[in-house]
């Protein structure tokens, strides 16, 4: 592909949830950045492959059917097959940034082995991801490269990894400076929907006073540079925003 002239943030679905709580319909979704200087940055990796094969076994056996079922999860809902929407593949992704380790943002970490992990310290410090049912079976992919975040930085121009504890030990979030949409703040899960700030309710947080402190910190971030705040699994925000292979840039 021609090289490009500006950033661009392409936004992946993988797949539709649905939470047992007053039955919202979440976007489990994940990013892509096309850097004009040459690298591919994939942001979170879906669900595993055996959720796709058997999603309802799949959620028993991981105790994520505690918290929702899975509405919709095709093969069109994974990584290559977003990548694809877009003309690349995974062997094309420089960089695979884990912002927490979720199942639902881990599943496909292991299909890019050439690519180096950029993931929270403290988060890869647990050892292995947590799971809502305890039971981990994956575990941190055995990458020869890894970037490990412990503080707020600059990686790339424009791109700034936000180091957000609290709904995990080491979550991340983004800043983007993009040159036609302005700053955008990629929350993840540090703020999943709009609602956790109205109703001060961060259901599922590792820490209350930290994932507290953290949504603060990216609510006056938003504000003091009147950009645009992106949640991890806002029900109407999700249907508003543009998918791949659109973009914001």
């Amino acid at each position: 592909m021609a090289s490009l002239s500006t950033l661009r943030l392409y936004i992946f679905d993988y797949g539709l949830f649905q939470v047992h709580e007053n039955g919202r319909i979440i976007g489990i979704q994940g990013y892509f950045l096309d850097m004009p200087t040459g690298e591919k940055i994939l942001i979170d990796a879906g669900f595993p492959p055996w959720y796709e094969e058997d999603a309802e076994k799949a959620t028993q056996e991981d105790g994520l059917d505690a918290f929702g079922r899975l509405l919709k999860l095709t093969s069109e809902n994974f990584p290559k097959a977003q990548l694809k929407t877009i003309g690349y593949e995974p062997k094309d992704v420089t960089h695979l940034v884990l912002t927490h380790g979720d199942i639902d943002h881990i599943g496909r970490m292991h299909e890019f082995p050439d690519a180096t992990v950029v993931i929270g310290k403290a988060e890869r410090a647990m050892g292995r991801p947590r799971y809502f049912g305890g039971k981990p079976r994956m575990t941190w992919p055995e990458n020869p490269s890894y970037i490990e975040v412990d503080d707020d930085t600059e990686l790339w121009p424009g791109v700034t990894i936000l180091l957000t504890p609290g709904h995990s030990p080491g979550h991340l979030a983004f800043l983007l400076e993009l040159d036609h949409t302005g700053p955008v703040v990629l929350a993840g899960d540090a703020i999943n929907r709009a609602e956790e700030i109205e109703q001060d309710r961060f259901t599922g947080a590792w820490d209350e006073k930290l994932v507290r402190a953290s949504a603060k910190r990216l609510l006056d971030i938003t504000a003091s540079k009147k950009g645009w705040l992106v949640y991890g699994h806002d029900p109407a925000q999700w249907n508003s925003l543009r998918k791949t292979p659109e973009y914001y840039d």
